[in-house]
């Protein structure tokens, strides 16, 4: 019950990044945020890493630390491209299926697997975070489905939500191959210097007056990351990949409340039958 606990808490500031992410995009070119994001998500947890004492690394660490890092880069490029040529509304729906895809890319890769009831459980969320992610412009709920035949925004994210399904395999066995503080705050360290490179590589403005005048939003959405990372690894390292990042999708249901009481947004209706799902799959999950 505890990983339960620590992985809604992971869930909650998910939330509260993506929320904190979506008012600094309209400020502060995409690159350049999580360069600085990620570069103070590091600085965080290093630190805490420095006086709690580095941990023995296991022989996958470099391997898994890596990998991704690799995998998480690609798929926020990805996930920018995506959101660049297609509406909102049929690409975020498209991450609802990282749960499912994790049934099997964590049998594959970790021999994890969940029960029968813990599968009913994780498909519940899966279908409640789709429902929640497709009330945005009030479409069809099979929209975002049939545009992955005929759009590549839609497509993109599919495959993001493919790409996560691994690299959240890979961030536990950084986890146990360290510790729930040192090995993410390595991986935070390279993404930051990956969108560094890619900022100097597109030339984005000033980059050093951008970095000097946005400094506190990311302090502070670092210190965010941060808190994803401790609360999902403890998570991690007491519950199967499955049903952590099952849960940790719950973040859906904090964002509708940003959404409701910070951007004003709509659909309550059916994003309280979206809700509700999600509620009874985690119910389900942490019953059996």
């Amino acid at each position: 019950m505890i990983w339960f606990l620590f992985a809604v808490l992971g869930a909650f500031f998910d939330a509260t990044y993506f929320m904190l992410v979506k008012k600094m995009l309209k400020e502060v070119d995409q690159y350049v945020l999580a360069t600085g994001t990620f570069f103070f998500g590091f600085a965080i947890l290093f630190t805490i890493s420095w006086f709690k004492g580095f941990p023995t690394l296991g022989d996958a660490f470099f391997y898994s630390v890596f990998s991704t890092t690799l995998l998480n880069v690609i798929a926020v490029v990805l996930s920018y491209r995506a959101l660049k040529i297609t509406d909102l509304s049929l690409t975020v729906p498209m991450i609802a299926f990282t749960p499912a895809f994790l049934i099997l890319t964590s049998f594959i890769m970790l021999g994890e697997f969940p029960s029968p009831q813990g599968i009913f459980g994780i498909m519940l969320i899966v279908a409640g975070s789709y429902v929640l992610n497709s009330t945005i412009d009030q479409q069809n709920l099979l929209d975002p489905l049939r545009a992955i035949f005929r759009d590549r925004g839609s497509l993109y994210m599919l495959i993001v939500a493919f790409l996560f399904s691994i690299s959240s395999n890979f961030d536990k066995m950084v986890v146990l191959n360290s510790d729930i503080f040192f090995g993410t705050s390595i991986v935070c360290l390279l993404i930051s210097v990956m969108f560094l490179v890619i900022t100097l590589f597109k030339r984005s403005g000033n980059i050093k007056i951008t970095y000097t005048n946005y400094l506190p939003g990311f302090i502070l959405i670092g210190m965010v990351i941060a808190l994803i990372a401790v609360s999902v690894n403890v998570a991690l390292s007491m519950q199967i990949v499955p049903y952590v990042i099952s849960v940790k999708r719950l973040n859906a249901l904090f964002s509708v409340a940003f959404g409701i009481f910070i951007f004003k947004e709509k659909n309550v209706r059916r994003k309280g039958f979206g809700a509700a799902m999600m509620t009874l799959g985690a119910i389900i999950i942490i019953s059996f």
